[in-house]
C-alpha cells in the first residue's frame, strides 16, 4: 500500500513537472497551428495613423452594444479554445497512465465555454425583431451557435465527460466552430458597417 501511494505521489509530480514545462510548449505549438489553419480572424483597425475603427458606423446596421459585446465574447472564447489544447495533452496523458495521476482540468473552461455561449445568445435574444431579421440576413449565425450550445450542455451531462479525451475533443471543435462563426460574421459586419446598402 505505501509503494502504491509513493508510486502515486512520484508520478503526480512528475506530470505536474512536465505539465509546467514541455506539455505547455506542445499546447503552444497546437495552439499556433489551429491558427494558421484558421480562414478568419477579427477585423482589427490597421496599424498606421488613419487607422479606424472597422466598426465605425455599424449602428446603421447592428447595435454597437451588441457588436461589442459579440468581439467581447470572440475573445474570451477564443482563450478557451486556447486552453484546450493543454486541456487535451493532459486528458490524453491521463488515458495512458495510471488513472488520477493527471489533473485535466476540463471543467472549467467547459463552463466558461458554456457561459459565454448562453450570454451570447441572451444578448441576440433581446435584439428587436427588426435588428434580429437585418442581422440575420447578413450572416448572423445564433441558430448554429445554439446548436453548438445545447450540443455540449448535452455533452456536460456524460459520466466522462471531464476526462474523456473524445468528448474533451468534442467540445475544443465545438467551442473553435463557434469562434469561427461569430469572427466570420463580425467580419460581415465590419465590411458593409459604411453603407448598409451594399
Amino acid at each position: 500500500m505505501i509503494v502504491e501511494i509513493t508510486l502515486l505521489i512520484l508520478g503526480g509530480l512528475g506530470n505536474l513537472a512536465w505539465d509546467l514545462t514541455g506539455r505547455r510548449v506542445s499546447a503552444r505549438a497546437r495552439r499556433q497551428a489551429r491558427l494558421a489553419r484558421r480562414r478568419d480572424s477579427l477585423p482589427l483597425p490597421a496599424a498606421d495613423e488613419s487607422a479606424t475603427d472597422p466598426f465605425v458606423g455599424i449602428a446603421a446596421v447592428a447595435p454597437p452594444a451588441f457588436v461589442e459585446q459579440t468581439r467581447v465574447i470572440v475573445e474570451e472564447l477564443d482563450r478557451v479554445v486556447d486552453h484546450f489544447d493543454l486541456v487535451l495533452l493532459r486528458a490524453e496523458a491521463a488515458e495512458s497512465l495510471i488513472s488520477d495521476v493527471v489533473y485535466i482540468g476540463g471543467e472549467i473552461p467547459r463552463e466558461r465555454g458554456r457561459e459565454l455561449l448562453r450570454s451570447w445568445l441572451e444578448a441576440v435574444d433581446g435584439l428587436a425583431s427588426d435588428s434580429l431579421d437585418r442581422l440575420r440576413d447578413l450572416g448572423l449565425p445564433d441558430l448554429a451557435v445554439r446548436e453548438v450550445w445545447e450540443r455540449e450542455l448535452q455533452r456536460s451531462h456524460w459520466p466522462n465527460a471531464a476526462t474523456s479525451t473524445e468528448l474533451l475533443d468534442a467540445t475544443a471543435v465545438d467551442f473553435e466552430a463557434a469562434v469561427g462563426l461569430l469572427v466570420g460574421f463580425l467580419r460581415t459586419l465590419g465590411q458593409g458597417s459604411g453603407d448598409p446598402y451594399r
